[in-house]
């Protein structure tokens, strides 16, 4: 077989042990298409060791040079690895199996963990913590003697929750928490449990938080300076991330954005968000409505499509996830010189903070930044009030009049 079709395979191998459709798909986007095109300009569209060799030795100039990051020469050298193992055994054991897998249960429960998965949509990211959550807390049960759910009931779920608390930290326990209270709605809906044990879960978990730094205004005007603006390429990407400087959307509802959700005329954008499932108005601004509208008239191919921002290779559809957004403004932050780190926390998502940021030293009341930035929760807003370090040294106390009194 060709190495495109090996590569095929392996996608479809990956979705068989339960990765997401986009992160298969991510992994033949970014591991094996740069693969497949190096075989493709050497006109040898079979696998051949000696281009898979001096394809390494390419990338290991790059990561040398400083080209690419860790992280993506890291994920293509894997790629390698499983590029080979697949073609030489057929199988690909170096993929670790997604979180959940191992905790294998009965058809009983297996058939209890379907039906409710179907009951309802989640996102990709989501549903991952769901079938995660519930197959540890079926797995639980089996393992302590319970075959079915007939005699489980709060005494149950609570020495479920200490047996999390004693190895998990609060935020992981906080997820399992809110994915039980939706399981056990799901149960008592469908016969399977009297109980939705709604109060039971609604116990208050203490969660650690940290706040990442938000994008400066000078990188933000280093990145969009890089973009060049005369290809259809740079003009839509100018345009997401002026979109997102400016008005603080997430990554996903610029993704998900449709031209019909643009009021041109009365200068607003209004959205669902993918978060919260809620509504939100944004003013439409003159330097991003012009962006958009010169994307669309100059950049976007005109299609049957009515999402805003779409691929530049065919067949032109709408991007993939909120990944592809991130991955863009990785690769800008490069070109103007801003050189990131590991969970530095300064990806496309720091344009967010920088708005929420700027709002917050500006006077703006917590309660309308919160409104802007669609939370659904104030808490959420408040964390913005940490990155203003010049109200927080004024509200700060000094020790004038506080004399050190040493005993004798």
């Amino acid at each position: 077989m060709t190495i495109n079709e090996l590569a095929m395979q392996i996608v479809s191998e990956m979705q068989k042990m339960g990765y997401a459709d986009y992160t298969a798909w991510n992994a033949y986007r970014d591991c094996y298409v740069p693969i497949i095109r190096f075989h493709e300009r050497r006109g040898k569209p079979e696998i051949d060791s000696d281009l898979i060799e001096e394809y390494t030795q390419i990338v290991e100039g790059k990561i040398e040079r400083k080209e690419i990051s860790a992280e993506y020469y890291a994920r293509v050298k894997l790629g390698i690895k499983r590029l080979i193992e697949f073609h030489d055994t057929g199988r690909i054991e170096s993929f670790y199996h997604p979180k959940g897998t191992r905790f294998v249960l009965s058809d009983y429960y297996e058939k209890i963990l379907t039906k409710f998965l179907s009951h309802d949509e989640y996102t990709a990211n989501t549903r991952g913590d769901v079938i995660w959550v519930t197959r540890k807390y079926f797995a639980w049960l089996m393992d302590k003697g319970y075959a079915d759910l007939q005699n489980v009931g709060a005494t149950e779920i609570q020495k479920f929750m200490h047996h999390c608390f004693s190895h998990m930290r609060s935020n992981g326990v906080h997820n399992v928490k809110l994915y039980m209270k939706k399981l056990y709605r799901y149960l008592k809906k469908s016969g399977d449990s009297e109980n939705d044990y709604e109060a039971l879960l609604s116990f208050r978990i203490s969660r650690e938080s940290k706040m990442f730094p938000a994008a400066s205004h000078e990188e933000i005007l280093s990145v969009l300076n890089v973009i060049d603006r005369r290809m259809p390429k740079g003009k839509r990407d100018y345009a997401i991330i002026l979109l997102g400087a400016v008005t603080g959307l997430r990554a996903i509802d610029i993704v998900r954005l449709k031209l019909s959700d643009i009021d041109w005329k009365n200068g607003e954008i209004k959205i669902i968000q993918a978060k919260t499932g809620k509504s939100l108005a944004l003013p439409l601004t003159k330097d991003v409505g012009e962006a958009i509208r010169d994307y669309i008239l100059h950049g976007r191919q005109q299609i049957k499509n009515d999402t805003v921002f779409l691929r530049m290779r065919a067949p032109a559809s709408a991007l993939n996830d909120s990944v592809s957004i991130g991955d863009m403004y990785d690769d800008y932050c490069k070109k103007a010189g801003i050189y990131r780190n590991a969970f530095d926390g300064k990806g496309f998502h720091s344009l967010r903070r920088s708005v929420g940021k700027n709002m917050v030293t500006s006077g703006v009341p917590v309660t309308t930044v919160a409104q802007i930035l669609g939370h659904d929760n104030i808490d959420s807003t408040k964390k913005y009030i940490s990155l203003d370090s010049r109200h927080l040294k004024e509200c700060a106390l000094d020790f004038t009049g506080i004399e050190e009194v040493r005993s004798e």
